[in-house]
């Protein structure tokens, strides 16, 4: 009775004389009262009220339909036949009467008399789809499926558009798992209406990684594209095969149907761009190829040549990750297929030196940029390129990449003050990127923190850390805690400092010495804890995880200081999982960190690298 306060129920109801006024001035509170009591289980009382509203506002649908819902929770079956069976009289054209009575009729257990009832109904305007659309509702709501696919296909058969129930029947095919009908059914409306294609494809994506639904549904569409000259079955029957990660068969799908009827190439750069998106980079490399051999007028051909180098150039990153020790909270920069990197630059200088004008070649440029300086470990190189392009595209996101990479290299080579100018310029750009301006605030804010100034470094981290969804806010957080917490020690803190330098710079070894050194002086607690979790990074680097988990097990279970509780624990659970590949431990660190730390920044990665550690403990 939440909508109703007691009293004014209690008045409500205290006369025939009072019920009666209230009807006239205002049922939509009457008729709320009586849902109030069917909430509270009171069906009598409720169908009193409906009754009488029903009594005053006899062609009010909605009353009808509340009293037959409460008579059938009551299982007044007879009752309920009565009530609708006189409006049925009163108004024999309307086809939900004929559905409601049928309902009844089937609940009560009477299957044939509800049948009939439902194709009486059907049969008062035999001619129009919405009858048969409307009964078949009925019985699947009923859970009659043979009988509503029994009237749709009968619709089918009387419409002059024999595709007119296909949508529908397939829902229900879906719904029963039979997806060969489905399939038909699909194809039959696009081989009618082939502009339906999108919605098929949408309706498909909800099923097909059932159990056997895309081998069936693949089976259906094949034998359509064989016996109907339609572009749009080779379509659909790539999209299928994308959709379940058999690229190869989609490719030669889009081939064929290419050879067949457009000619010009755009479906295989279409299903290129498709699969590049899906990170199928290989197959994307493919088909950008193939279309560069064989169709040289086509529309998309210089986009071809720079999506080719692109896919190759994604292909080889994620063979060298997968080599890589990307997991690790700092990796060491090393040259990692520096030949077969070679070879993509000189691709995609092919692509700057041939389309000189074409807009794409900054983004071309940055490519070849960023293969110098990550892969090929080449800086001045990769500077000479970011400098030209911090030049030519000076307000853009490339231009501000170019001028934070070019600081990089500066701290790299051990060149501070230049880094500084450089990031400084990056942090004038008049429309800066906000993920972009974080990472450059972070540098400036680094480089501030390792000259000394610590004042001007905290200014620079609270600005940085403003977005807490950029790539850079947690490492501005720490550091912006480390400063608040130990400036006042700022001896010890500058010696801090020039170990983070150094392990930026690849001086891994040399920031062990350092850091391990203040980790050991009892005397800087605090600053003690942070060298302790950057000493721990510097051994994993070193691969020398035997120590580093000694010493994260130390953080993580210390009751002296909980800064480094959670971050000690996820990168715990990293060392077991690929440092020692230890499973079993790995999950329960992770699951220690999720419930521990629910608040914690490192709670996403910690549930992320949960996924898939049972399966493997079980192996």
């Amino acid at each position: 009775m939440k909508n109703f306060p007691i009293l004014f129920i209690a008045t409500l109801l205290l006369s025939t004389h009072l019920i009666t006024a209230q009807l006239k001035t205002n049922p939509d509170d009457y008729f709320r009262l009586a849902h109030t009591y069917e909430e509270a289980g009171q069906f009598v009382k409720a169908e009193t009220i409906y009754r009488e509203l029903l009594g005053f506002q006899p062609s009010n649908y909605s009353y009808l339909e509340a009293l037959n819902i409460n008579l059938m929770s009551q299982k007044k079956y007879n009752e309920s036949l009565l009530l609708l069976e006189e409006r049925k009289n009163k108004t024999p054209l309307d086809i939900n009467l004929y559905g409601l009575i049928g309902t009844t009729y089937y609940i009560m257990g009477n299957t044939q008399k509800a049948y009939s009832t439902w194709e009486e109904g059907i049969g008062k305007i035999p001619s129009s789809g919405v009858g048969y659309r409307v009964i078949s509702n009925y019985a699947i709501e009923n859970r009659a499926f043979d009988k509503a696919v029994e009237y749709l296909k009968q619709g089918n058969d009387l419409l002059a558009d024999k595709t007119s129930f296909s949508l529908d029947l397939s829902n229900i095919y879906i719904a029963t798992m039979k997806f060969k009908d489905a399939a038909n059914e699909f194809c039959r409306l696009i081989s009618v209406h082939p502009e339906e294609l999108q919605i098929v494809i949408n309706r498909m994506i909800s099923y097909l990684s059932k159990p056997d639904a895309a081998e069936q549904t693949i089976e259906i569409v094949k034998d359509f594209k064989e016996s109907k000259n339609q572009v749009e079955f080779y379509d659909l029957l790539s999209f299928i095969y994308q959709t379940v990660g058999n690229y190869d068969e989609a490719f030669r799908t889009v081939i064929e149907s290419n050879e067949k009827f457009t000619k010009n190439g755009n479906s295989i750069f279409v299903y290129g761009e498709e699969a590049f998106r899906n990170r199928m980079f290989n197959q994307a490399s493919e088909a950008f190829n193939y279309l560069i051999n064989n169709f040289p007028k086509s529309q998309f051909y210089i986009n071809s040549k720079r999506y080719y180098a692109k896919s190759l150039e994604a292909a080889l990153n994620q063979k060298a990750d997968e080599l890589s020790d990307n997991w690790k909270p700092t990796v060491k920069t090393v040259p990692v297929f520096v030949e077969e990197y070679k070879k993509l630059i000189k691709a995609y200088n092919e692509f700057t030196n041939g389309y000189p004008d074409n807009s794409t070649d900054v983004e071309c440029l940055f490519r070849m940029a960023e293969i110098y300086r990550k892969r090929i470990i080449d800086y001045k190189k990769a500077d000479s390129i970011y400098e030209k392009l911090s030049q030519i595209t000076p307000n853009t996101n490339y231009g501000m990449l170019s001028l934070n990479a070019r600081g990089i290299i500066a701290i790299m080579n051990n060149n501070l003050e230049d880094a500084y100018q450089f990031f400084l310029k990056a942090n004038g750009n008049s429309r800066p990127d906000p993920d972009i301006l974080s990472e450059t605030k972070l540098y400036l804010a680094k480089i501030e923190f390792w000259k000394g100034n610590f004042s001007n470094s905290l200014k620079l981290l609270n600005e940085s850390s403003t977005n807490l969804s950029a790539d850079h806010a947690n490492d501005a957080i720490e550091l912006s805690s480390l400063i608040t917490a130990t400036k006042k020690d700022s001896i010890n803190l500058v010696l801090y400092a020039h170990a983070d330098l150094l392990s930026l710079q690849n001086k891994h070894k040399e920031a062990a010495t350092e850091f391990k050194t203040l980790s050991d002086n009892p005397n800087i607690f605090i600053l003690n804890n942070f060298a302790k979790i950057k000493y721990a990074e510097m051994l994993i680097v070193n691969d020398d995880f035997s120590q580093a988990i000694k010493l994260l097990i130390e953080l993580s279970e210390s009751e002296k200081i909980g800064l480094f509780a959670d971050k000690s624990t996820y990168m715990l659970g990293l060392c077991y999982k690929y440092g020692i590949k230890d499973f079993s431990k790995a999950a329960k660190t992770f699951e220690k960190l999720l419930e521990k730390f629910p608040n914690s920044l490192y709670f996403d990665y910690g549930r992320e690298e949960l996924k898939g550690l049972n399966s493997k403990i079980g192996s």
